[in-house]
């Protein structure tokens, strides 16, 4: 963190990234107070922290902290839990190296588990589908079964519509009989 002047008035800012192989050394993306983005050399940093009336030597870290997972509570050993402050671009360079390493390998691990998991999901919805625990034999002989049992209850619908169908006329003929009588009239036929 660090404070510069502008015609506004001081603005805190803060090295947000390191960019090892940016053109002559502006390799510090910074982010004001304001929300404005600088792209600024340690040369300049420097010279800021200098100029900053608040201005104490302890300001500037000469360690960084890891990468979240090498924390000690994560169950890393402990030891790269603090690691040195690059001061050339090859030390950049081999920062970005491991912390790109240590990202994929951390997404690699992600979308594993991610497989993983929707396989084991798949494999259990496959194992609840219907006929699963038959063999092809089994499955035939069902199918069979399925089929006849069809044939079955298509047979019975038909007869009971026939069925259906003499009762309806029985009663047609039994109301217009009933309502002739009721009337007095005689049904022309």
């Amino acid at each position: 963190e660090f404070r510069k002047k502008f015609d506004p008035g001081w603005y805190t800012g803060k090295v947000k990234e390191i960019r090892p192989l940016a053109a002559n050394g502006y390799n510090r993306r910074c982010v004001y107070s304001d929300g404005d983005i600088e792209d600024l050399r340690l040369e300049d940093l420097e010279q800021l922290a200098k100029l900053d009336p608040n201005y104490k030597k302890s300001r500037l870290p000469t360690k960084v902290k890891a990468h979240p997972t090498d924390n000690p509570k994560n169950g890393s050993n402990g030891t790269a839990n603090i690691k040195k402050f690059p001061h050339t671009q090859a030390q950049y360079a081999q920062l970005l190296l491991e912390s790109e390493h240590q990202r994929d390998v951390e997404t690699t691990q992600l979308l594993a588990q991610d497989i993983l998991a929707k396989s084991a999901a798949v494999d259990d919805l496959v194992a609840k589908l219907p006929g699963m625990n038959r063999t092809r034999q089994m499955q035939m002989e069902r199918i069979n079964e399925l089929i006849k049992s069809n044939h079955d209850v298509t047979r019975d619908l038909e007869e009971a519509y026939v069925v259906a169908k003499e009762r309806r006329e029985e009663v047609r003929v039994g109301l217009g009989e009933s309502t002739c009588l009721a009337l007095g009239v005689e049904e022309d036929t």
